[in-house]
């Protein structure tokens, strides 16, 4: 039957989907085993023939990629024949062209044949050559000309720098360069332009160009150390990560000296390795321990310095820019051990440019944190690892004692103190990278890497490159910075003296003011002026006449001795004027300024990705600035209802001001008042009086330039950053006698309580929040005379603020909020606008401390304010009526550093409190410091004891080099600088805590002693101060303990002072009263004794200190008696200073100080085995001085001179 048309499509239609789902299937898996059913032999027999043709297609392949991979090779043979011939022919025309040079910018006339060439160069080159060949390129506008031998190029070239001191058309002779040259110079003028850009300075010459970064943006130096847990089988990722630092400190590599000798080989070979073995500790295992450090090839090593290296310590010394930089890498095992090798290895008076990192297996918690100049507060550590071990406190003690900084924590990168192991022990921070203080300014940065080849972290440090150029050129107005010398303050008067005045308005006569003074130019040196000069020209023209025979030999001698003499003369003088400032230096913060410019340390660089408009409108915020504000009718002034400014008044505050202070934008310096002529403060007296009869506020007064100051975290963030404001100096004397004025009245009105001068609370930017108008309210409230308030309204009826940064002066806001930073008023207005504060407390009665007749519920200090109750719930109800108080006063009180502590007695367990302001939890402290003074829950004085010693160490490590530098080997001013610089610090709080001996001042005191004297760390402290008649730190405290006592008898200047002293008195036997009367006993009287005495009115303080003195002799000369160190000292002490100390020559000093103290004797060693103390000259008999000089066999035979023998005895101490 035949099928329809409808029927036959739709079975194509079926067949044609079944082909086309078995094409796909075939598509998905082309392998699967086929479904069809052979059916016949002709199938099979097909499938046998489709596999011969397989294989000879595979075949046929196969010989077609053997004959590509031949003619790949032949290839590649061709291109390495076609290289070399290049090479040759490149060498070829190097030859050709080697004598050929190119001339640019000749006219045609000079260049017309070869003579005329040969004549030009003979007249502006002054060389006489042969030209062979010249032939013109380039439209003839450059000529190539073949000398007769590459000695002529030679000449030529060397000269042609004679063209560029011809003035007119410019001609240029260079080298015949091949095309390949040619072709690397255009890609180099390409890559130096690219750099110029990016700030690169570029030098270049044929082939060759040299980039370096512009001034103040020298290479850093970058360090890392390691704990790899072993170093070998390390994949190359690990070695590229090396590759990205300078200096490489390997710690754990597990290596012995056999493994050395292989993996040397395979060492990166840009560095210089050195190797300390791993050791094993028995037969069984692998190795432990041991050091690999790498300094990269280029950074250049210190000459002679060699690798120090000890079982667990390894240091290398590199130099870049001429800093030479200590980098020690350690492995320690125990840390007392760690600790002795450091000692010993790192002399404190050698320290330099000092990193020490490493694995110290030591945990310390949340201590080490870095001393801040003026630390306020307190602070831990930040770090991630709390826990604090044996170990930890070794370390920390170590670095206390040192005045080194840890990195961890407290460096930029490093935050959070991140975990340094994290493994299968837990997560930890063992490893640590610790720097002294000459190289905690030139870190730029410390980070703990990120690396999954051991479970120890590497810590990475950045050093800082030279500080970057400010440009100035947006500076609008000019500050000059003058040398303030006795040549400079003549000079200055003189041009003062000079100086005419006009009549007209205030701000027109202080426009003039300013002009004088920028036009100061002053001498800028330290101690050389025009006589030295003028000595020195006349010298050197003796020097020229004896040369020509116009004068003789004994003139120009004595020229030169004239000027040597009054060089020697002017630098005793600046000498001495050094000496009378570093004896007027009485606080810490004075210290760490003379230190700081001494040391010429700058501020951190601000970011300059930060813009001006940003700054601005950080500080407008902070600030409470104002873009549009309706202004207020201003207030009509009286006059007449207080007197004058007087000239006495004047004069007063002229003497307060302080030297080398940062002027306001006028650029007029505190000296330029100081060192003003009479006149000077005549005119000054007449501008006061008129802005104080109310003729008128200079504009200028009321504008503060702010410039940042970075704090911690982002440097790219501008609320990272606190703010110094900079007034004009003029106004700021003005400031001063209204301030003087104010606290006048408000003393003779009770406006102030006495406590205003334990909970502590900070007021979130106290003085920036201040309601103004509050303030002047309060003022009136408490009877303050209404013109004086009114003139103080004047100064803070616009307060206008720009930013400056690298010279950059930003647009101006306006404040109508806060008092003035950096104004002398500032102080007394808080305290005047929370005077209240007491009086508060006093109406709620809830807490206080009763002390005698008087009852204290608070103390203030600026914007700290601490108040005191007996018992929790006191405490707590003054914390709820606090709220109330700031809340009226619109304050914020800074909860993140309010702190509680809580007085305790004895031991027992701690009671947990729990203390809140508003929502937010104050924390509870153990110890915390209030107006430098730290205080701890025992109310001993342990913690600021500890602190004291922590900075003094800080110190003398800057004042060291200081020194050096500026007295050399004077013995009598090093001493100076310790009295001035490092025990004004020490003596802080001494009238609390100077009845007893603090064993850690005394230490401080003998460690630097003993580098003055040059002796070892191990001579006896005792017999040092006894070589140098110095007093022990407790006779300066005793006395001001005393003098500070007798004080308060004498005046009763504050009745809570008075309370104290009389609730002190009935403790007797217990704290400080108990120390207090055992200072008494061991000078021989009984306290109820010396009270008698004073009630007599018999000054005890000088007769206690002599008796003191005394008894701290005879305790010295016991201990020397009785000491098994250096018998023979008793023998020779001398009652004076030894005359030796005055000598000028050090070497010859220390050499004597070293045997007087014992030093060189072994025999005095009594703690070593018997074998290190004998003779090193002939290894016999126990080495004295006796034997040495008239026993030793070995010293006799070799004939040496006693000197001699002092030298060698002093090197072998040494080594």
């Amino acid at each position: 039957m035949k099928k329809s048309d409808s029927e036959s499509e739709r079975d194509e239609d079926h067949k044609r989907k079944r082909e086309e789902g078995r094409e796909s299937e075939e598509r998905i898996n082309p392998f699967r085993k086929s479904k069809k059913v052979e059916r016949s032999p002709v199938k099979k027999a097909m499938d046998q023939e489709m596999k011969k043709m397989l294989e000879k297609i595979m075949e046929d392949v196969g010989k077609i990629k053997e004959e590509n991979r031949k003619m790949s090779r032949e290839l590649e043979q061709l291109k390495k024949k076609m290289t070399k011939l290049e090479e040759k022919m490149e060498e070829q025309e190097k030859r050709v062209r080697k004598k050929n040079i190119v001339v640019t910018g000749l006219d045609e006339e000079e260049c017309e044949n070869e003579k005329k060439l040969e004549k030009w160069m003979k007249a502006e080159l002054e060389v006489e050559v042969r030209v062979k060949e010249m032939y013109k390129i380039n439209g003839g506008k450059m000529i190539v000309a073949e000398l007769e031998s590459w000695g002529e190029k030679r000449k030529v070239m060397e000269n042609k720098r004679k063209l560029r001191e011809k003035k007119g058309k410019r001609v240029y002779i260079e080298d015949d360069m091949t095309k390949k040259e040619r072709d690397t110079q255009k890609k180099l003028r390409t890559l130096a332009k690219e750099e110029r850009e990016k700030g690169l300075r570029v030098k270049g010459r044929k082939g060759k160009t040299n980039m370096e970064r512009n001034k103040g943006e020298n290479e850093q130096i970058r360090i890392v150390f390691w704990n790899v847990a072993g170093i070998k089988n390390k994949e190359n990722e690990f070695w590229k990560y090396l590759g990205e630092f300078d200096v490489v400190g390997l710690v754990e590599t597990w290596v012995e000296e056999k493994g050395w000798e292989r993996l040397e080989k395979r060492m990166p070979r840009e560095f210089e390795w050195k190797c300390q073995y791993a050791e094993r500790e028995s037969k069984k295992g692998r190795a432990k321990g041991g050091i690999i450090m790498g300094v990269k090839k280029g950074l250049e090593e210190e000459n002679g310095s060699g690798v120090k290296e000890e079982r667990g310590f390894m240091e290398r010394t590199v130099k870049r820019k001429q800093r030479k930089w200590r980098i020690v890498t350690i492995y320690s095992r125990s840390m007392k051990e760690t600790k002795r090798i450091i000692e010993e290895r790192v002399k404190e008076q050698e320290e330099g440019t000092l990193v020490i990192g490493g694995d110290f297996n030591a945990r310390i918690g949340g201590k080490g944190r870095r001393m801040e100049e003026q630390q306020a507060t307190i602070e831990r550590r930040p770090t991630k690892d709390g826990i604090e071990n044996a170990e930890g406190r070794e370390l920390v003690s170590l670095v206390e004692e040192r005045g080194w900084d840890v990195l961890n924590g407290n460096c930029i990168g490093d935050e959070k103190g991140e975990y340094t192991y994290i493994g299968s022990r837990g997560e930890t921070v063992i490893d640590y990278v610790m720097v002294n203080e000459e190289a905690w300014d030139k870190i730029e940065e410390f980070k703990v890497g990120e690396r999954v080849e051991s479970d120890h972290m590497p810590l990475e440090v950045r050093t800082k490159g030279r500080e970057k150029e400010r440009s100035m050129k947006d500076v609008k107005r000019k500050i000059v910075k003058n040398i303030w010398t006795e040549e400079g303050k003549e000079k200055y008067r003189a041009r003062l003296r000079e100086a005419k005045y006009e009549e007209g308005e205030i701000n027109e006569k202080k426009k003039k003011e300013i002009e004088i003074r920028e036009k100061m130019g002053l001498w800028k040196n330290e101690w050389w002026d025009k006589e030295c000069r003028e000595g020195k020209q006349a010298a050197r023209k003796k020097l020229r006449n004896w040369k020509k025979e116009k004068a003789t030999k004994e003139e120009y001698k004595r020229a030169r001795k004239r000027y040597k003499l009054v060089c020697k003369e002017k630098k005793e003088k600046k000498r001495m004027e050094e000496e009378m400032k570093m004896k007027g230096i009485k606080t810490e913060e004075e210290v760490w300024r003379y230190i700081n410019r001494e040391r010429k340390k700058k501020g951190e660089i601000v970011s300059d990705r930060i813009t001006m408009e940003e700054w601005r409108k950080y500080f407008s915020e902070l600030l409470g600035g104002e873009e549009n504000r309706q202004e207020k009718e201003k207030r009509q002034h009286r006059v007449g209802e207080i007197e004058e400014i007087t000239r006495e008044e004047l004069e007063q505050q002229l003497r307060k001001l302080k030297r080398k202070k940062a002027p306001g934008r006028d650029g007029i310096q505190n000296e330029s008042w100081m060192y003003g002529t009479e006149r000077e403060v005549d005119r000054l007296l007449e501008i006061m009086n008129g802005v104080w009869k109310g003729e008128g506020f200079p504009q200028e007064w009321k504008e503060g330039i702010i410039c940042p100051i970075y704090k911690k975290g982002e440097k790219d963030t501008a609320s990272n950053y606190r703010g110094i404001t900079l007034l004009n100096t003029a106004y700021k004397v003005y400031a001063m006698i209204v301030e003087e004025r104010l606290m006048k009245e408000m003393n003779e009105r009770g406006a102030l309580p006495d406590g205003q001068a334990g909970f502590r609370k900070d007021l979130k930017a106290a003085f920036d929040n201040v309601e103004r108008d509050l303030l002047w309210k309060y003022l009136r409230k408490k009877g303050i005379n209404e013109h004086l308030v009114t003139k103080i309204e004047e100064i803070y009826e616009e307060t206008i603020s720009r930013v400056r940064v690298d010279g950059r002066v930003s647009e101006c806001f306006k404040t109508y909020k806060g008092v003035r930073q950096g104004c002398p008023l500032s102080p007394s207005l808080f305290a005047a606008f929370i005077g209240d504060i007491e009086e508060m407390f006093r109406k709620g009665q809830a807490g206080g401390v009763v002390v005698g007749k008087e009852k204290v519920w608070s103390l203030a200090y600026a914007d700290d304010l601490v108040v005191l109750a007996r018992e929790e719930k006191g405490m707590k109800e003054m914390l709820g009526n606090m709220e109330k108080y700031m809340r009226r006063k619109k304050l914020t009180v800074n909860v993140e550093k309010s702190k509680m502590m809580v007085f305790r007695k004895g031991g027992g367990r701690r009671k947990i409190n729990e203390w809140r302001w508003e929502k937010d939890k104050i924390e509870e402290v153990k110890e915390f410091k209030y107006l430098g003074y730290v205080m701890n829950e025992r109310n001993t004085a342990a913690a600021h004891v500890r602190e004291l010693v922590k900075k003094a160490n800080k110190i003398i490590g800057a004042v060291w080099g200081i020194g050096e530098r500026k007295f050399g080997h004077d013995f009598r001013r090093r001493i100076m600088m310790f009295d001035s610089l490092v025990k004004s610090v020490m003596m802080y709080g001494a009238e609390i805590w100077g009845w007893r001996e603090q064993e850690g001042l005394e230490g401080v005191q003998g460690k630097y002693l003993k580098w003055v004297l040059g002796v070892d760390r191990e001579t006896p402290g005792y017999i040092v101060m006894e070589e140098t008649k110095r007093d022990g730190i407790r006779i300066e405290a005793g006395k001001r303990a005393i003098r500070f006592e007798e004080r308060l008898i004498e005046r009763g200047e504050c009745r809570i002072l008075q309370e104290c002293l009389k609730e002190k008195r009935k403790e007797i036997g217990k704290g400080v009263w108990k120390e207090r009367e055992a200072y008494f006993e061991r000078n021989g009287y009984a306290g109820a004794e010396i009270e008698r005495m004073r009630e007599g009115g018999r000054a005890m303080t000088y007769e206690l200190v002599q008796r003191d003195r005394d008894v701290q002799v005879q305790e010295r000369r016991t201990r020397i008696r009785e000491s098994r160190y250096n018998g023979k000292y008793e023998k020779i002490i001398t009652e004076e200073l030894p005359k030796y100390l005055g000598r000028e020559s050090r070497k010859e000093r220390v050499i004597i100080a070293r045997f007087r103290c014992g030093n060189e004797e072994r025999e005095n060693k009594y703690w070593n085995e018997d074998r290190i103390r004998v003779c090193r000259m002939c290894g016999e008999k126990k080495e004295t001085i006796e034997h040495m000089l008239n026993e030793c066999v070995e010293l006799r035979e070799r004939e040496e001179s006693r000197e001699e023998m002092l030298m060698r005895t002093e090197e072998g101490s040494n080594g």
